[in-house]
């Protein structure tokens, strides 16, 4: 669901260049692992984009412009909304959203994403026709073997790369 109109987000939402309460997460921090110049909102602005709070897991896509660009949302320690131009899903079992991500980033997925995209000079797909897609799901124990055992994976690595940037900072730190 939508937040609400250009004008009541304009008049509603605050910016910011620096850290400030939580994260407005965009496709392109996706693209950079959350590294470079990110925007971040004040406290304010996250009640008021409450349709939008992110807690990690969440599988995120571009629905305009960079249609079917599809990310997964890391386990942050700071709250965080989808940016504009992404829709979220999650689902209330976990092993769905895990199976989404995955089926949403594969051959089959991509070609449910561009059957609804439209537009010739930005693409872009609504969330009414992206509803309507049928999704194939396979069994509970089929994911949990396959589709688990890859974003555990996935998520090890996420969180050694932070950790091995963060040595990376404090030995450039100590000797320089």
């Amino acid at each position: 669901m939508a937040n609400g109109s250009f004008k009541s987000l304009k008049n509603n939402v605050s910016y910011f260049d620096k850290p400030n309460y939580a994260l407005f997460i965009r496709n392109i921090d996706f693209k950079n692992n959350l590294e470079g110049n990110k925007k971040y909102i004040d406290k304010k602005s996250y009640d008021y984009l409450k349709k939008s709070h992110l807690s990690g897991g969440e599988v995120v896509i571009s629905n305009v412009a960079d249609v079917g660009s599809v990310h997964r949302t890391p386990f942050i320690k700071i709250p965080m909304v989808v940016g504009n131009n992404q829709i979220f899903i999650k689902s209330e079992k976990t092993f769905l959203t895990d199976y989404l991500y995955v089926y949403f980033q594969s051959f089959w997925g991509q070609h449910a994403i561009f059957s609804i995209t439209s537009g010739s000079a930005q693409q872009k797909f609504n969330k009414t026709d992206f509803r309507s897609l049928e999704v194939p799901i396979p069994t509970k124990d089929w994911i949990r073997e396959n589709i688990q055992p890859y974003l555990t994976l996935q998520d090890n690595i996420f969180k050694e790369n932070v950790f091995l940037k963060q040595i990376k900072i404090n030995l450039i730190n100590k000797y320089f």
